[in-house]
């Protein structure tokens, strides 16, 4: 059933200050979204100063105006009763309230699911059963999400980005899969994350912990909880909890390859 938008309204304003001040969350303020068209002017501009030739320049020009979406345009063909401002307004709501433990069910519609990498697809209670399972906080005190870079999709304009890298010292427990702390510190990679919402302005899906760039930080590539127990010393025994390593099957093609080229010069 649909959350009323006068539920919603109530925790709004009661979050509103902790969302949105940034002093106790260290949220990134948003400004409010530059049209694409306008962007793709300003690009074309620059380029055409640019030291380029007569066919660089045509290239670039039918490169931008058949590659690079118009953002605004696309968001049009998809009208969503929420502006681009609120649902990153609701986006940084939902993460103070439901970061480190879900103390606001509410904002999670019946339908929610949970997909991580690897983690998922998970339901509205299993998600909430297993994040009450491993105390984050407790574990990392000192933690930092360094949540940034809120957006909404332009192809799903009920979807928000955004990406967290985070670090944080292992100072504490979380039994059973810290049973005692480590000391050590985490650091991880610029991980994607995202927000879908519905009309009643509830999450309807939460995605987090797609690396970016596997090569940042000290998790061994790997996102979400399972990279920060890998920093830590407290990895998963299976190979999704581990560093990525080419299978055999690759390792055997790839020098198969390798040694035709050799023939082939």
């Amino acid at each position: 059933m649909a959350m009323p938008r006068r539920s919603w309204r109530r925790v709004l304003s009661g979050a509103a200050l902790l969302a949105l001040a940034g002093s106790a969350f260290n949220f990134v303020s948003t400004a409010p979204a530059v049209g694409r068209t306008s962007e793709l002017r300003t690009s074309r501009r620059v380029l055409a100063e640019a030291d380029l030739s007569p066919e660089q320049r045509e290239l670039v020009e039918h490169f931008l105006s058949t590659q690079v979406t118009d953002e605004e345009a696309k968001r049009k063909e998809k009208p969503f009763p929420f502006s681009e401002e609120e649902l990153i307004r609701r986006a940084k709501i939902y993460l103070a309230l439901n970061q480190d433990d879900v103390t606001a069910p509410e904002l999670l519609a019946e339908d929610f699911e949970f997909a991580g990498p690897i983690i998922g697809p998970l339901g509205k209670a299993k998600y909430i059963e297993q994040f009450k399972s491993f105390n984050f906080r407790e574990a990392f005190p000192d933690a930092v999400n360094e949540w940034h870079h809120f957006r909404v999709d332009p192809f799903e304009p009920n979807r928000v980005w955004f990406t967290t890298r985070g670090h944080g010292k292992n100072t504490g427990l979380a039994p059973p899969l810290i049973t005692e702390p480590t000391g050590k510190v985490f650091e991880n990679p610029p991980q994607a994350c995202s927000l879908r919402f519905n009309e009643a302005g509830e999450v309807t899906q939460y995605t987090i912990g797609y690396v970016m760039d596997r090569r940042v930080g000290n998790t061994g590539g790997v996102g979400g909880l399972m990279g920060i127990l890998y920093a830590v010393g407290k990895p998963f025994p299976y190979p999704e909890g581990q560093p990525y390593q080419p299978s055999w099957q690759r390792t055997l093609v790839n020098s198969i390859v390798e040694f035709l080229q050799q023939f082939s010069k």
